[in-house]
């Protein structure tokens, strides 16, 4: 981010080519290289002003003007328009959202999907790319062909890659263009495909991403091999914290009291707010018992499947 603030646009490129390269992970299994995306295609926050955005694509801009063969600035600038692309939208329901809303939306969309196009023949060997183009696909409704030939061609590409998964099963839930039970076969379509260890990992990604930690988007999915892919995770990478958490959380979903109890012994008090909400909320699903109103994570409702608009809908 200091670099990209500074221009220092030839020392983020050799960067990011060296992340893409050497296909380093951090604790977890986190890829390098999306985070160094995650640095520079935002100004900082979701309620950033719109000036802001606007001032990110005009430097982003000056950069894929400096250098016209980088891949990094146009697919950072086609992230950029799809994050202002949402934040026109809203995270509501469809039906909530304004006339001109859909109209800023549906043309920031477009400007990333141009972006990514004229940007193809450069790009395509940076996994982002792919990414990026997931989310066009989900935001401009796709036919499910075209969704899933563009999910084959990025996992060819690098089938450990998982954030591909995670846009997948992600647009096969109900609440976007699937049908109940899509997203959870393809996950484990994909982990078989994957294999091993790290097809295990991929699966137990997709259900923490998919299911933890408010309402569950794709009930159903396999505990045992969810549990397997976390120490899978454990196995390749170290877990991280969260990940620690993602696993009692959907264990006690799961009501496998065994699984989360050993989970709980390992994480003491290095509790994580991303997925409980509170210590109290915490504390309660750890010892089964409520604790100020505030009752234990339980096994997942028969409905949890349906939308609930959190992450838009529709």
């Amino acid at each position: 981010m200091e670099l990209f603030q500074g221009s220092q646009y030839g020392q983020i490129d050799a960067l990011a080519q060296q992340l893409r390269s050497e296909r380093t992970r951090f604790r977890g299994g986190a890829w390098q290289i999306n985070v160094l995306y995650e640095a520079i295609n935002s100004p900082g926050s979701m309620t950033a002003s719109d000036a802001d955005w606007q001032a990110l694509i005009t430097k982003l801009q000056g950069w894929v003007a400096a250098n016209q063969q980088s891949p990094t600035p146009r697919i950072a600038m086609a992230q950029a328009y799809l994050t202002f692309a949402w934040k026109a939208r809203g995270n509501g329901l469809a039906k909530t959202v304004t006339q001109q809303g859909w109209a800023l939306f549906n043309e920031r969309v477009q400007s990333a999907r141009i972006t990514l196009e004229e940007g193809r023949s450069i790009s395509v060997d940076c996994p982002e790319w792919y990414r990026a183009m997931q989310t066009v696909a989900l935001a401009q409704g796709w036919p499910r062909k075209q969704v899933d030939d563009l999910a084959q061609a990025a996992m060819i590409h690098n089938p450990e890659y998982y954030y591909f998964a995670l846009a997948e099963a992600n647009y096969l839930l109900p609440k976007w263009y699937g049908r109940p039970g899509d997203s959870q076969a393809y996950a484990s379509r994909m982990a078989d495909a994957v294999g091993g260890r790290e097809g295990d990992a991929l699966y137990f990604l997709v259900a923490a991403h998919l299911n933890c930690c408010k309402r569950i988007q794709a009930p159903g999915m396999d505990e045992a091999r969810l549990q397997r892919g976390f120490a899978a995770i454990d196995q390749l990478y170290g877990s991280t914290t969260r990940q620690r958490n993602e696993a009692a959380f959907l264990a006690l979903r799961a009501a496998d009291t065994t699984a989360a109890q050993t989970l709980f012994a390992r994480i003491g008090n290095d509790w994580s707010a991303a997925v409980w909400g509170s210590k109290a909320r915490f504390d309660a699903s750890r010892t089964g018992q409520p604790l100020g109103g505030v009752f234990p994570v339980g096994p997942a409702a028969a409905n949890d499947d349906q939308s609930d608009g959190a992450s838009g809908g529709r």
